[in-house]
């Protein structure tokens, strides 16, 4: 365990060193989707652990691979099961609790409701998360709606962060910051339309724009019936369980890959 904390504390000391161009960005992303939660919705808030899933690993390891200061390891008397084992454990308590502190800041912005007094008697009809819990019929209260979508959006960020975390142990040239430009992979333009389409047919249902059949009706009335179970925290505890089972899968395969792995 020693040794795994050595390695914890190097990388720590590598991501904060020289100039982290992926740190700002990763800041800035925090900050914008923190302001617009508390200015207009805290549903605004929701891209924040999608996009932190996205760009954490590329942010904790840019300086590493801009100093190319990777052949490190290549030399030093470590095991890779150590290397592997310690920067899945930084990683996921980093964006657990980095989470954690964004979901009580939006919580807040939930009670506290600061866009009544910015917008007014508009802010009605931009309370997403009111109108929503009107069409639901009385499944989801406010608090168990916005825990179900923080809840799932932290799965989703917490899926794409293993995979990233993977995929630099695979080969971590695909982050490589002197690479402006690389072509996406299929399985993330399709994760990236689920998500926009998903976004998108929410929005066009509450609004109304998107008239539903009565077959329709009922099929989403099932869903939200089981979906506002415990107020929407067996969802939220199921879909929290399936992404960590595919942490702890895809650090066996990061294990069993980055053993073989010619370096």
């Amino acid at each position: 365990m020693q040794r795994i904390f050595n390695i914890i504390r190097v990388d720590l000391i590598t991501m904060n060193g020289g100039k982290n161009s992926m740190k700002m960005i990763f800041v800035l992303i925090f900050l914008f989707c923190g302001v617009f939660g508390f200015m207009f919705s805290p549903l605004l808030g929701l891209y924040c652990p999608l996009l932190m899933g996205g760009f954490f690993v590329p942010m904790m390891f840019h300086n590493e691979l801009k100093y190319h200061s990777d052949k490190l390891w290549n030399v030093l008397p470590i095991k890779r099961r150590d290397l592997v084992n310690a920067r899945f454990l930084l990683t996921t308590i980093l964006y657990i609790a980095l989470f954690l502190i964004f979901y009580l800041l939006m919580l807040l912005s939930l009670n506290l409701k600061l866009y009544y007094i910015f917008f007014g008697e508009d802010a009605e009809n931009m309370d997403v998360i009111s109108l929503i819990v009107q069409q639901s019929g009385g499944s989801f209260t406010e608090l168990g709606l916005f825990n179900l979508l923080y809840f799932a959006a932290f799965s989703f960020g917490l899926f794409f962060m293993s995979g990233s975390l993977r995929k630099h142990f695979k080969d971590n040239k695909i982050f490589d910051p002197s690479i402006k430009f690389r072509k996406g992979t299929k399985e993330e333009f399709f994760y990236a339309f689920l998500i926009f389409s998903v976004i998108l047919l929410w929005v066009l249902i509450v609004s109304g724009i998107l008239p539903l059949g009565t077959a329709s009706v009922v099929i989403l009335q099932v869903f939200m019936q089981l979906a506002g179970a415990a107020n929407g925290f067996l969802l939220g505890a199921a879909l929290i369980t399936i992404a960590l089972f595919s942490l702890i899968y895809k650090y066996i395969c990061t294990v069993l890959e980055y053993d073989e792995k010619e370096l």
